[in-house]
Parts: structure tokens; C-alpha cells; sequence
């Protein structure tokens, strides 16, 4: 899910000669046990790989099979070793069409790249938003139900693409990086899947897509201080909107989770009808990607 809001950098100085109401923003939940390994890679936030966890079955998930992270447009070449380090030969690109095309993802030769986009913003949706959040016409109620629709929808409106995307990762024999734009939503459901299917728990499941929180923490804070003391230049705008785009919530994966066993009953069922996968090929993954 792209954030809604894009805040303009100033280059001049600016003087305390404007008076705006400074908001306070609310903590997110954070995950409590970080397991995952994070990876500094300049100019990519949120660049984690999955690991160090057990599933009900006792069974540990192998680390160094599964990344994910947020966009790579700004991916730099210096860089490109530490992707080359992690082996890993394929990247999976979750964002739409206008994503890609207005900031393609930056990678080394040699990578495999392959795009599958579940959610196509249709009649340009994220700009014309964009356009009534800083009009101050979309609140903090108004964007929390926008997650909501979009989590519910993102896991049924096209389960032929997300089909497709969970295949393509569980059938990679070798590590393979996945991403969205800002790696927590799109990726954060994907990655809830991937969990399921391997059969993780609940807690375990809830507490990797609350890690984007924590390793997002730094760059969501700053861009909320710096939206806060440019308040005037949007003076209608509320700032709580930026907030509620920028973190991640149980709710949000509830709505997905809810939907599946709305529609189809159970998330099993969900497994076996939309994604393909019988209990016979979950073994085999389990037995593939854990040990």
C-alpha cells in the first residue's frame, strides 16, 4: 500500500514565523521478539529475512531462503555486493504498474525479476486521495477503513496473482527477495501466507508483520516530525492520516484473515481452493523451508 502523502522537502531555511498546531501522534505496537536478521542496506529500508522461528510442528524455518524489504528504485551499486552475498537470484516485485513505472527497481545482472501486481490502482485512485488528504477531506477514521478494504481485498479481488506470487516463491530452490513499496503491507500479507502454509501460529505470524513498526521506526518518525513542522504549508490536513499509513496494525491483517474464512470458509480451504497447494505439497514445503 503506497503512503498517500508525499511531504515536500524545503531546501531554504525556514523561521518560526508561522503558527500551526503541533499534533501528537500515537505509539504503534511494535513486535516483541526480533528473530528476523536485518540487513543495512543503504537507501532501502525495511530489508529483513525470515528466520530463527518455530512452527507448531516444532520444525525451525531455515534462515537465508525468504527477504523481503521495501522498494529498491533507490538501490545503489555500491550495494549491489551485499545483495550478491545473500544469493539471493530472484526478486519478486509486488507494487502496481504506475509504482514500477514511475520509480523501477534498481538491481545487479544476473537477477531474475519478475512483477505480479494483486492491486491495480484503477482510474489513479493514490493520487486523486493524495489530492483530498492535503485538501484536509480525508481523515484519520476516513484512511483506517482504506486499510481495511485494502487488506480484505488485496487477499480475494484477484486470487489468480496472488496465487501465482505464492507459487513463485515456495517453488524457489534457491533465496528470493520479495517487496512492495514501503514493504509492510502487500509484503506483509504475502508473508503472513507464507507463514500459514508452514503452518507458524498466530502469535508468531502477528509478530513478524509487526516488525515493520520496529525497523520502519526511524524513517516513519522522521517523516511525522517533518510533516508536523511543515504543517502550515497543508494547514487543513490531518496529520493523523500519515500516521495511519505509515505503521502497520493487527487490525489490518485481521481484515485479511477475516475475509479469507468469510468467503471461504476456513484459511485451509483457502489454501487448498485459491492457492493450489494440497496438504500433501504443504508437507513437502514444510519439510523444504524448515528443519
Amino acid at each position: 500500500m503506497n503512503t498517500l502523502i508525499k511531504i515536500p522537502i524545503i531546501t531554504i531555511s525556514l523561521f518560526c514565523i508561522f503558527s500551526c498546531k503541533t499534533q501528537h501522534f500515537e505509539t504503534p505496537e511494535y513486535g516483541k521478539n526480533e528473530t528476523e536478521k536485518v540487513f543495512e542496506i543503504k537507501k532501502v529500508h525495511n530489508f529483513r529475512a525470515l528466520g530463527n522461528i518455530k512452527n507448531t510442528e516444532g520444525r525451525t524455518l531455515k534462515e537465508g531462503m525468504f527477504y523481503r524489504s521495501a522498494h529498491l528504485h533507490k538501490l545503489k551499486k555500491k550495494s549491489f555486493d551485499k545483495i550478491g552475498q545473500l544469493e539471493i537470484t530472484e526478486v519478486i516485485d509486488l507494487r502496481n504498474s504506475k509504482e514500477i513505472s514511475q520509480n523501477p527497481d534498481q538491481l545487479p545482472n544476473g537477477i531474475t525479476y519478475k512483477k505480479y501486481s494483486a492491486f491495480e490502482d484503477e482510474g489513479d485512485q493514490l493520487s486523486q486521495a493524495r489530492k483530498l488528504v492535503l485538501k484536509g477531506k480525508v481523515n484519520a477514521s476516513d484512511a483506517d477503513k482504506r486499510m481495511i478494504d485494502f487488506y480484505r481485498e488485496y487477499v480475494t479481488e484477484n486470487p489468480e496473482t496472488i496465487k501465482t506470487i505464492i507459487t513463485e516463491i515456495m517453488e524457489s530452490e534457491k533465496p528470493i527477495l520479495y517487496h512492495c513499496t514501503a514493504g509492510k503491507d502487500r509484503t506483509g500479507i504475502v508473508t503472513a501466507l507464507i507463514l500459514t502454509i508452514l503452518k507458524f501460529d498466530k502469535e508468531t505470524i502477528y509478530n513478524e508483520y509487526l516488525l515493520s513498526n520496529n525497523f520502519r521506526k526511524p524513517l516513519v518518525e522522521k517523516r511525522l516530525r517533518l510533516a508536523n513542522t511543515l504543517h502550515f504549508l497543508y494547514p487543513k490536513m490531518d496529520l493523523h492520516v500519515l500516521e495511519k499509513l505509515s505503521w502497520v496494525e493487527k487490525r489490518y491483517l485481521d481484515a485479511a484473515f477475516e475475509e479469507i474464512n468469510k468467503k471461504y470458509g476456513s484459511i485451509d480451504a483457502y489454501i487448498q481452493q485459491v492457492l493450489g497447494i494440497s496438504e500433501a505439497k504443504r508437507v513437502q514445503y514444510i519439510q523444504k523451508f524448515t528443519h
